[in-house]
């Protein structure tokens, strides 16, 4: 039996709603796939854990989570695709090639990246006016994003200064992986106690890491009711 002219429009316009409602769900939710990019890179992240080739991969996966987390509008994923691109090229020529300049342009293109799409969640954050399943993940995802630059800075101050933290840093052979443990710990305030700075610049960026830590969730959680609040009034 042969469908009549009306139902094939239906069909077509019903298929065309499901497509346009998986699209949506998927771009409103993107912060949630950075989450877990992010969560994978702290999991996976060290030669112990999973490798050099698993560690390439997360490390890949992430950078193309945060390009996707950008695209917004067309200027902000041309911004993010022109310093997700180079960054991505540089993770994955960095070991075999295993040159310090690469390993310098990595550094400042991840930098950058994160930067630019922490930048980007805040202020969606702070511009919402209504609390959403995907700006919860926006907060999470920003405070997280947070550990992950700590790191690069930290990476900074290990590569000119060896002996800026305790020596169990210096001993595990695997500096980034003990250096994102120690961000999160210093993040947290949990203080372990395992890993200590010791030259200044990495004391100073301890307590502005700590600080901005305590900060970012007092500020949040402030935002959050008042938002909270706003809808309830209306």
């Amino acid at each position: 039996m042969e469908m009549t002219e009306s139902q094939q429009d239906q069909n077509t316009h019903s298929q065309a709603r499901k497509r346009f409602y998986l699209g949506g769900l998927f771009k409103e939710n993107r912060a949630f796939i950075l989450l877990a990019a992010l969560a994978f890179q702290i999991l996976f992240s060290g030669k112990d854990l999973g490798g050099d080739i698993i560690d390439t991969v997360v490390r890949l996966f992430t950078v193309l989570a945060a390009v996707y987390m950008s695209a917004d509008n067309r200027k902000h994923f041309l911004i993010g695709l022109s310093l997700g691109i180079p960054s991505f090229l540089l993770i994955t020529f960095s070991g075999p090639a295993d040159s310090a300049v690469i390993n310098w342009a990595t550094y400042f293109f991840t930098l950058g990246l994160y930067l630019y799409v922490m930048r980007l969640m805040l202020i969606r954050i702070f511009n919402a006016t209504v609390i959403t399943l995907n700006l919860i993940g926006l907060a999470l995802c920003t405070y997280i994003l947070i550990g992950a630059v700590w790191v690069l800075f930290y990476s900074v101050v290990v590569a000119l200064d060896p002996h800026a933290f305790t020596l169990p840093i210096l001993d595990e052979g695997d500096a980034f992986h003990t250096l994102g443990y120690f961000s999160y710990v210093t993040l947290t305030t949990l203080g372990y106690g395992d890993i200590s700075p010791v030259s200044n610049i990495a004391r100073n960026l301890a307590v502005l890491e700590a600080l901005t830590g305590t900060m970012f969730l007092a500020v949040l959680i402030s935002r959050l009711v008042g938002a909270y609040t706003s809808r309830k009034n209306q």
